[in-house]
């Protein structure tokens, strides 16, 4: 009997494709017309792929091993361990309520470059110069027993002394480092004035404006121009214009 089956199956080899047979093709399982139509699975499965017959199965069912890992993957890798749809994977955890995977943060080795910013500049630094996070920062720098750095006591830079009297006092404790306080009583101590702080008019200041024109009064006084001009509409006094007679 198996050997009369045999040869019925060789006799179907090559055979023309019916009407009838295209017609099932991708309805049911390849194994099933094969059998059925005593032809070859890799025959039947060449045969719908030809014609781009996609083969419908039903959705796959979740087994308790496969919903036993989810979570302790991504989706992504779940979803290629089982050979199943990142969605699928993902509405499966979804529908069981399990959180997704928070991969670790991958740990990040000191350099001894790195090592060496410890303690000459605020944590804070080190940390956005580095990578490292401000609390890693902070613990390796209490091991090593490097105290935190206070800028209170920080030496003045060459640089940074140079910024005194050009800009606001907030504005270079902003940009140094150093605290509000520490820049004024720096600045003082220099004989500096803060560009911030109004500067009273003089009299003499007061006779030239209209004489010239505005951004010329603002250069000779070493003022801005909007205090130039909201001096002179202070003092009622015209603008200069050009073939006035004076």
């Amino acid at each position: 009997m198996p050997a009369a089956r045999n040869q019925r199956m060789k006799s179907r080899r090559g055979a023309p494709w019916t009407l009838a047979e295209l017609q099932q093709l991708g309805k049911v399982p390849d194994s099933v017309l094969a059998r059925r139509f005593q032809r070859t699975i890799g025959a039947v499965a060449s045969m719908r792929e030809q014609r781009r017959i996609l083969l419908r199965t039903p959705p796959r069912p979740w087994t308790a091993r496969e919903s036993r890992l989810l979570g302790r993957f991504t989706d992504a890798e779940l979803a290629r361990r089982l050979r199943r749809g990142k969605f699928n994977v993902w509405h499966q955890r979804t529908m069981l309520h399990i959180p997704p995977l928070q991969p670790r943060p991958r740990f990040k080795m000191w350099t001894r470059a790195e090592k060496r910013l410890l303690g000459k500049m605020s944590d804070a630094e080190v940390a956005a110069r580095t990578g490292h996070p401000a609390g890693s920062v902070k613990m390796l720098r209490c091991a090593m027993g490097i105290p935190c750095l206070n800028p209170r006591n920080r030496p003045w830079l060459p640089g940074e002394d140079a910024l005194l009297g050009k800009l606001s006092d907030r504005e270079v404790a902003r940009r140094t480092g150093h605290t509000f306080a520490a820049v004024r009583v720096r600045r003082i101590k220099r004989g500096l004035r803060d560009p911030s702080v109004r500067k009273l008019w003089s009299p003499e200041e007061s006779r030239l404006l209209g004489a010239a024109p505005d951004p010329e009064i603002a250069r000779r006084l070493n003022r801005t121009l909007s205090a130039v001009k909201s001096r002179r509409k202070d003092l009622k006094i015209p603008a200069w214009r050009p073939g006035w007679l004076r």
